[in-house]
This record gives C-alpha cells, structure tokens and sequence, in this order.
C-alpha cells in the first residue's frame, strides 16, 4: 500500500465528544459505524451512526479473519463485519435523516490506530469514495484518532482538525 498526498478532514467538536464517550462507554466492546455529513460535504463530519450486530463470527465470515493469521484466531473479537439487515436500516436511517456516509470508523483496542492490511483488504472491498477513522483504545485514558484516505492505489494518513 503506498501512500499519496491528502487533506485534512473535520470533526465538529459535539461529533468528536459524542463519538469518543459513546465508543469509550462500550468499550471493551469493538464499535464501527460510519461517519456523515447532512451535505455531503466529504471532509467534514458532523454526525455518526454505529452498527451493534458484529457476524464475524458466524460461519460464513470466521474463516475471512482466521485465515489471515493466528492473531484473529487467538482474538476472536478482532475484526468486524456487520449483518445485511443491520447495513439496509443504517442505509435508511442516513436517507430519511438527509445524512450521507462520508467515511467508515472503527476501534481498536489492542493496537495504536495504524491502518492494517486487513483494514485496507475490507474497506477497498466495499468502499472507494468514502476515508477510514481509527480510534485506537488501547490506552482508553488516551483515546488515538487518526484518519486515513483509501483508495485502489493506496493509503495516505489525513490529519484530523477537531472544530
């Protein structure tokens, strides 16, 4: 994965605090979800919605984690996939609320907010347009945000303007 120029992205202060209480008050819980903006407006969050089903466990999924190593063989709770139903209600929920996904997030609580392979493998899998917030609780006293923009050609950190 090589890394490429990007700008900064945004969140507003009320979205920075909901989000790190919300994702510490779960914790050790992983937590994802996405990231939006009422318009559209790609680099500058304002709201968050978050998935509670996790079926990365379920037999259709376990093998995608297992296979990539004994980490996710030994950590069961690494990774995260979220259910078809769960994914349609989201979806629906962002539409009627005139809210559009601009970036995808999720925890770690075992490492620092690094961008992994299989972060990169799932989110290229699925998205092309939208960036990837980390929120590293491996220290949960000191929750680390970072961002990163997520394309086909790479991935390049994005610094994180909280305002």
């Amino acid at each position: 994965m090589g890394d490429y120029a990007v700008d900064d992205v945004e969140l507003t202060v009320d979205l920075y605090e909901r989000l790190v209480e919300t994702v510490l008050a779960r914790y050790p819980t992983k937590s994802f979800g996405y990231l939006a903006s009422p318009n559209g407006e790609m680099r500058r969050a304002t709201d968050f919605l978050l998935f509670e089903d996790n079926v990365r466990n379920d037999d259709a999924w376990r093998h995608e984690f297992v296979s990539r190593g004994r980490y996710f063989v030994d950590h069961d709770d690494a990774g995260f996939v979220a259910t078809p139903e769960e994914s349609l209600r989201v979806h629906r929920h962002l539409l009627q609320s005139g809210l559009t996904e601009i970036a995808v997030f999720h925890t770690h609580r075992r490492h620092p907010g690094n961008f992994s392979d299989i972060d990169y493998d799932l989110h290229i899998s699925r998205f092309t347009a939208l960036w990837h917030l980390i929120i590293s609780l491996r220290n949960p006293r000191f929750p680390q945000v970072r961002a990163f923009a997520v394309s086909p050609s790479g991935v390049g950190e994005m610094g994180v303007r909280v305002r």
